[in-house]
């Protein structure tokens, strides 16, 4: 009987232990979208571009003649954005996957092909 309460005691704890991971990661998630709405600008170019991130997965450009984007998520640590490329009197479709390594409510560091771009936020 008591190696039978031993392991009902690891299995209790083994189940706590991974419903608190995932509350965990679950708040850590949601805070991150609720951060990522809002319009992000970059001055690394000089004009501005940038890009806003609306409710329900909704997406714009700013400053972008080119680029057009349509929608956003988040995955893990990854911004998605799709949109409509404008090049040679063609449009195509293309995603931009940006690993974030900073996000906070003001400011946001994302890396893309080795490049590290550094985004505000202006509302």
């Amino acid at each position: 009987m008591a190696k039978r309460n031993g392991i009902h005691t690891i299995v209790t704890a083994a189940v706590i232990i991974a419903l608190l991971a995932i509350l965990v990661n679950a708040q850590f998630g949601g805070s991150r979208k609720r951060d990522i709405i809002g319009t992000w600008v970059t001055d690394a170019d000089g004009i501005g571009t940038g890009f806003q991130c609306g409710n329900q997965g909704i997406a714009a450009t700013i400053n972008n003649a080119t680029y057009q984007y349509n929608s956003w998520e988040m995955r893990r640590n990854a911004l998605i954005l799709r949109g409509k490329e404008f090049r040679n009197r063609r449009v195509y479709d293309f995603c931009d996957t940006l690993v974030i390594k900073r996000l906070n409510s003001k400011q946001l560091t994302v890396e893309q092909n080795g490049e590290t771009t550094e985004y505000h936020k202006i509302r």
